[in-house]
């Protein structure tokens, strides 16, 4: 099954590469109720991770080879990867 919440992170990290101001993205729920939102600030690559009443849920940064890495706010790495740069067809 495919993680909505990866899936997120790695569309916002593409779009917030091609901007250089904050990007805000929410995230949904597969019955479509809203789980919280994510905003990435397009100068420095920083990921903030809240949840629907705005808590902090972690953060992350992403560099410019595409690698991302993620983070509880306690510091515990919850996961990391690396942006495909190969288009798709």
């Amino acid at each position: 099954m495919l993680n909505t919440r990866a899936v997120a992170i790695s569309l916002a990290v593409i779009l917030a590469q091609a901007v250089s101001e904050n990007l805000r993205i929410d995230t949904y729920e597969k019955d479509g109720r809203r789980s919280g939102y994510l905003v990435i600030d397009g100068r420095t690559g920083r990921i903030e991770q809240f949840d629907v009443k705005s808590n902090r849920l972690g953060h992350g940064q992403t560099s410019p080879s595409g690698r991302i890495d993620t983070f509880t706010p306690n510091g515990t790495r919850t996961g990391s990867g690396t942006l495909s740069t190969t288009p798709r067809r």
